[in-house]
């Protein structure tokens, strides 16, 4: 019956997304159909990890800038708005929904089950411990899949614009007839941090699998909200609430074996690292057999930082390949992570002029990336260069982990200043700062299907 129950909620969102037909909606439901109606179906619908917690989006990490490819792998993309995302062009940059779905669909699919949970939650009338904990796992996929979507889709959090720019489609409700308009950068944030807010009392500690999302990974995520909007002070309190909550621990790197083709085992990274678990969609551009490591992002690594053999391999032609992966073989993830969360405590420590804490938290996690004894612990006596040090730790650190795009973005906002250049078949693509392609264009298909507005160009 779970099985029957999860093909309907599949179904019937896939038909209302892709024909919106009001044939399909005047037609009799089928009564064979099964519905959900008790803990044990909404708990099984939040389960299917394959909906609800893979193919993150990939396109920003496809943007960014810490890989290239060269001209032959270049050329022989299957794909032409593969060639399109990576020069950065205004329109047509998303595989064809015929495929396998487009990051649109796949961000859209588990919001729409969070929804149907939500409802069924409250149509059933179905309280306690468990319901609470149902609850705040819906609420926190939910608010993961906008939070991801809102760094592709739309333009970074500008308080002085968030009111005006285009944010995410939101969809609070099941209900496929209900027309689709855009919302503001900063209502579409507003909801984000609601749902996160609410579901913190509601989770537990831990899970049964870091599939679920536990009150830490609900700390973490706001956290990485309040980052992305610049309100540091907000993200240093989350990211601590998260750490003081979380019962996971930085993996030493002096126990993998660098030699190995994914020297991250994916038993000790879920068993110890992972707080939250989001694999990343794939996008062959950034596969391991085409994508090249940038000489700025490789030299950032010291000789005695075990993240340069650990993260990366040497090719035949004396580039560099990345098999870091977090999931021990191929594939890319944006999981939450204790890493990721001493960065944030650094970073928003370090802007506030809280120095001691800032080397603190940045030593934390150093000393189990560098080899024994050959990490000398950070000091920190001036703003500027603790500042600095720590973002250039986090790009080290979190490399292809589908945040480096958001991180240009908001640095960008700051003045940073970061230019991002390609040059293919003797010809170069620029994409400056602030630059409103850094709203990557929604996907045609759904522009012609729901009539809403296009990202400006």
């Amino acid at each position: 019956m779970k099985k029957n129950i999860q093909f309907t909620i599949i179904l019937i969102f896939f038909l209302g997304l892709i024909s919106g037909c009001k044939k399909i909606l005047e037609e009799k439901s089928d009564e064979r159909l099964s519905v959900p109606t008790t803990l044990e179906d909404f708990q099984a619908l939040l389960n299917q990890a394959g909906y609800m917690n893979t193919n993150f989006i990939a396109a920003g990490e496809a943007s960014s800038d810490d890989y290239y490819l060269n001209e032959a792998d270049f050329n022989a993309l299957y794909y032409e708005s593969e060639k399109r995302q990576y020069t950065w062009q205004p329109s047509y940059v998303t595989r064809p929904l015929s495929d396998v779905g487009d990051e649109w669909y796949q961000t859209y699919t588990p919001i729409y089950i969070s929804n149907s949970v939500l409802k069924g939650l409250k149509d059933n009338h179905l309280i306690g411990p468990k319901a609470d904990n149902i609850k705040g796992q819906a609420l926190v996929f939910r608010a993961a899949r906008y939070l991801d979507g809102v760094q592709i889709w739309s333009l970074a959090y500008n308080k002085q614009t968030a009111n005006t720019d285009l944010g995410m489609v939101l969809r609070v409700d099941p209900d496929i007839t209900t027309p689709s308009v855009r919302s503001s950068v900063q209502q579409t944030y507003d909801l984000i941090i609601k749902d996160l807010t609410e579901a913190i009392p509601l989770l537990p500690a831990t899970q049964i699998s870091v599939t679920l999302p536990s009150k830490d990974a609900a700390y973490g995520l706001l956290a990485r909200t309040y980052l992305f909007m610049g309100d540091y002070e907000k993200a240093l309190q989350n990211a601590e609430a998260a750490l003081a909550n979380t019962n996971v621990r930085v993996l030493d790197f002096n126990t993998l074996d660098p030699n190995a083709d994914f020297p991250i085992p994916a038993v000790k990274q879920i068993s110890q690292e992972t707080i939250f678990w989001t694999p990343l969609y794939y996008a062959s551009h950034l596969s391991q057999e085409v994508s090249k490591i940038t000489p700025e992002l490789y030299d950032l690594y010291d000789e005695k930082d075990l993240r340069k053999t650990i993260y990366f391999g040497r090719n035949s032609d004396n580039s560099y390949f990345f098999k870091g992966n977090h999931l021990g073989g191929p594939g890319l993830m944006s999981s939450l992570t204790p890493a990721e969360l001493l960065l944030i405590v650094a970073e928003c420590s370090a802007r506030s002029g809280q120095l001691p804490k800032a080397a603190n938290a940045l030593n934390t996690l150093a000393v189990k990336r560098w080899k024994t004894g050959g990490f000398t612990s950070y000091v920190f006596s001036d703003n500027t260069v603790a500042l600095r040090t720590i973002l250039e730790e986090r790009r080290r650190e979190l490399a292809f982990r589908g945040l480096r795009w958001a991180d240009i973005r908001r640095l960008n906002r700051e003045g940073y200043n970061i230019t991002l250049t390609r040059t293919v078949n003797g010809q170069t693509y620029l994409l400056p700062p602030n630059d409103l392609r850094y709203a990557i264009a929604i996907p045609e298909t759904i522009i012609e299907l729901s009539g809403i507005k296009q990202n400006p160009r």
